[in-house]
């Protein structure tokens, strides 16, 4: 295949870029319309479908940005798309994740074995702890706290405590209940140190074999 000039590449990349700054600046400015996305999304396409035929290895152009393609068009980010056509044009080295899976298969697939054998307990220690906090907090706060109404309501706050996501929908307003929640937070953070350390201690275990 003939090789389309390099001016009309470099084209293509730079509208690719502009359309996405341009999409990012709006969605920052104001709330896009339904329209407006779906325009630059399919503009987003179109511009890549254009880069990828002028391109002068096309399946190479394929391999390397199809997962950026998809990512973009399924959650339709513009700082997605800014990130990923930065990418695409060359100005920002961004490690494939599909490369790294690709060097490191075999580690990553260990990773994954060793992990499972502690996950269900993990796992369910989170969800118990959950439980015991969200109907504690139930019981300290549902005859004056409207928004601790059900037990469902008390779950749905210890699991957001204990993930630290901390969505502030529902506040615990009694001592007792406050103390749950200082509890709940701690044991969250405590969470996400042990899950770290076996982490870390798996890729140690895993090097060394």
């Amino acid at each position: 295949m003939r090789p389309a000039p390099a001016w009309l590449t470099r084209l293509a990349d730079l509208l690719l870029f502009a359309l996405t700054l341009a999409a990012v600046g709006i969605s920052l400015l104001q709330h896009m319309p339904d329209w407006a996305q779906l325009s630059v999304l399919l503009a987003f396409v179109t511009l890549f479908v254009v880069r990828w035929y002028l391109d002068s290895d096309r399946m190479a152009y394929i391999r390397a940005n199809w997962l950026d393609l998809v990512l973009v068009v399924l959650l339709a980010s513009p700082l997605l798309r800014l990130i990923m056509a930065l990418k695409m044009v060359g100005l920002v080295p961004i490690m494939r994740v599909t490369a790294l899976t690709r060097a490191h298969r075999d580690t990553l697939l260990r990773l994954l074995v060793l992990s499972s054998e502690s996950f269900p307990a993990q796992m369910s220690l989170v969800f118990g702890m959950a439980f015991l906090f969200g109907v504690s907090a139930y019981l300290f706060e549902h005859a004056h706290n409207a928004a601790f109404a059900s037990i469902a309501d008390s779950l749905w706050w210890a699991i957001v405590t204990i993930t630290t996501v901390g969505y502030g929908d529902i506040v615990p307003q009694s001592s007792g209940g406050r103390l749950v929640a200082v509890l709940a937070m701690v044991f969250g953070i405590a969470v996400y140190s042990l899950v770290i350390a076996n982490v870390t201690r798996l890729i140690e275990k895993v090097g060394k074999d």
